[in-house]
């Protein structure tokens, strides 16, 4: 292939305008894992100025990192070869598009000419064909594409561009050949392609009917993770800050919203719901609905009893008041609006929260054994603005969901897809995209047992993070809806205490600690409080049939029923 004399820099190749294009849109770091299909163009990673290399255990991991940094950071990006790599990166590739994360993943292929000669090329299924995974990410994907010499930049911005748009995760394959070969950089900037959706007359038609429906009626307001993804949060709160309406949150956009005020009613969960947060919901006459997404797990089994002649439901790029519909608007605009119309003067009435239980009273003794029940609410004390915390999609997710978190902390967790060991590597690249935070990871020992690997990449980083192993011997949330005493939910016997040594930790770098009652666990975490230079692995151990409250209304709904 011919490709036309340049005037500019010679060196300056397709894969430096690519990942000029990745910095731009908010990296600094590429997760991944090296093969001999990618490995020339990651030494133009090596040789950036912008980004820096971080090499996972695993690819699966690497894509879990990748998700997790671009939940702090709005954009994050992987590198795997080709088939075996990417096919094992799909699992958090999917977890990304379910859950709203800007994740690019960029692939190693062979060279255009073992592909145009449809060879027999180890990594591939030896049928000469080079499309089979492409396609099978198209679906856990918003934008797919090959890079070519004649399409590079515009195909390379087009995907990122989508992937910034829908905050979802976007996939391009780059050969090696093509990724040396000679372009000119950008000359534009990636914004530059913007637009706005909302439509005025829509706009000012959903303000009208807003101001006509909110006032007389009692109104409540219910967020959730979308408001997070687009980056809303910021509005949202100062909406919360100018009005007197009470709040609530699904467990997908816990700490969204401050918990430590008077109108926080607490985590909305369908009929799992605590009394004050299911009457504040459910019997206003207003509710407001922002970014909200119901999931079985979030709405313990659509149980929600919500009228949606009632409801008010500003989404990704429409609003409704009642029945009526108004689109095309941008939640950015409609969140601005309904600002606008409730500071405006007009009639609004909070929602009385009746009979609030806030206080935690802890059921058992300091000296006995830790109780699911009082658990999470003494790790919670002890999390400030300083925290990132993940909490795996198990004992651990539900039982901190359920209590109230100090002002500023940051809590993620994975509802809607809920991969078994997610959160592990997650809480790395968040550690890595937000260094001036500690991460702080909830998990339980069945699903530590996954991607423990990258254990070895936080302690490298020296990220030192805590990291809360809930031991309770093996599958406890399916043994919570079957299978209670069955031996596929029991798990390998492990010595965590060694864990962070296997991986190269030391006694300078690394500290381990095991309790077994509420008295223990205080005092380790205020030792842990006061221990930042290290990462620290606080092994609990807890009854294999003992689970958080709000789970057992959860598992009770998602039981299989019987026929």
């Amino acid at each position: 292939m011919t490709v036309a004399t340049m005037t500019t820099d010679q060196n300056y190749t397709i894969a430096d305008y690519l990942f000029d294009r990745v910095a731009e849109a908010g990296a600094t770091e590429i997760f991944g894992v090296p093969g001999d299909f990618n490995l020339s163009f990651l030494d133009n990673i090596i040789a950036s100025d912008k980004l820096r290399w971080v090499g996972n255990a695993n690819e699966l991991n690497a894509g879990y990192a990748a998700d997790g940094y671009a939940r702090e950071r709005g954009f994050g990006a992987l590198v795997t070869t080709f088939g075996v790599g990417e096919l094992s990166a799909i699992n958090a590739t999917a977890g990304s598009f379910a859950e709203y994360v800007p994740v690019l993943h960029i692939v190693g292929a062979p060279s255009t000419a073992l592909q145009d000669a449809k060879r027999r090329i180890h990594h591939t299924l030896g049928d000469g064909g080079f499309d089979h995974f492409m396609r099978m990410v198209e679906p856990v994907t918003v934008a797919c594409g090959r890079i070519t010499p004649e399409n590079a930049a515009s195909e390379i911005d087009r995907v990122i561009r989508m992937i910034q748009k829908t905050h979802r995760p976007g996939y391009l394959m780059l050969s090696p050949d093509v990724a040396k070969l000679p372009i000119y950089p950008p000359t534009t900037k990636l914004a530059d392609s913007e637009e706005n959706i909302t439509s005025q007359v829509a706009l000012a038609d959903f303000k009208q009917a807003l101001t006509d429906f909110i006032p007389g009626k009692t109104t409540t307001l219910l967020a959730d993770l979308i408001v997070h993804r687009f980056g809303l949060q910021p509005q949202l709160r100062a909406l919360i800050a100018d009005t007197q309406i009470p709040y609530s949150t699904l467990s997908w956009g816990k700490s969204l919203l401050d918990e430590c005020s008077e109108r926080w009613a607490g985590v909305y969960a369908g009929v799992a719901s605590r009394p004050v947060v299911k009457d504040a919901v459910e019997n206003c006459e207003c509710l407001i609905k922002v970014g909200v997404n119901y999931t079985d797990t979030t709405t313990a089994g659509f149980s929600q009893n919500i009228d949606d002649t009632c409801v008010i439901d500003i989404r990704y790029e429409r609003a409704t008041v009642g029945d009526k519909s108004f689109a095309p608007i941008g939640l950015k605009d409609a969140l601005q609006a309904l600002h606008e119309v409730l500071t405006s003067g007009i009639e609004v009435t909070p929602m009385p929260l009746n009979n609030p239980d806030d206080v935690h009273e802890q059921e058992g003794a300091d000296d006995g054994p830790i109780l699911q029940a009082d658990l999470w609410h003494i790790i919670a004390e002890e999390l400030d603005e300083r925290n990132l915390v993940f909490a795996e999609q198990g004992t651990s997710y539900f039982g901190i969901s359920d209590v109230r978190l100090p002002a500023g902390v940051t809590i993620y967790g994975q509802p809607m897809w809920g991969s078994i060991g997610y959160t592990l590597p997650a809480s790395l690249g968040a550690g890595i995209a937000s260094p001036n935070k500690r991460t702080v990871l909830l998990i339980g020992d069945g699903s530590a047992l996954l991607t423990i690997q990258d254990l070895s990449v936080m302690i490298r980083e020296k990220l030192n993070p805590v990291l809360i192993v809930i031991n309770n011997d093996g599958y406890t949330v399916e043994r919570a809806i079957h299978g209670e005493l069955q031996p596929y939910n029991d798990i390998p016997q492990c010595n965590w205490q060694m864990m962070p040594y296997a991986f190269g930790g030391t006694e300078d770098n690394c500290l381990t600690l095991k309790v077994s009652t509420p008295g223990e666990l205080k005092v380790a975490l205020e030792h842990i409080h006061g221990t930042r230079d290290k990462l620290v692995l606080l092994e609990i151990m807890t009854d294999k049939q003992d689970i958080p409250p709000l789970l057992k209304h959860i598992t009770a709904a998602l039981k299989p029923k019987a026929n």
